[in-house]
């Protein structure tokens, strides 16, 4: 499966450069992990491949930006101040 994280600033506009890297819930008892860091590109995408559909939290230059639940072909959108 795979999806985009897409980052843009308050006006909308795409954040380069910026590292976001995936926690896994995983199941009672057994730790779900982390993903390998990945970084934005021009147009504030960061792409993810090889995960099954599972609920993740979303970390964007170490800080979390929250759980969501994604599928594939999904996208998620992150908006930073």
């Amino acid at each position: 499966m795979s999806f985009v994280v897409h980052v843009v600033n308050e006006e909308q506009e795409p954040r380069e450069g910026a590292r976001v890297a995936l926690s896994f819930r995983g199941i009672p008892l057994l730790p779900g992990g982390m993903s390998g860091a990945e970084y934005t590109d021009s147009d504030g995408q960061a792409y993810f491949d090889g995960y099954d559909r599972d609920e993740i939290e979303v970390f964007l230059d170490g800080q979390s930006y929250g759980w969501y639940i994604y599928d594939d072909g999904d996208s998620i959108t992150i908006t930073t101040y």
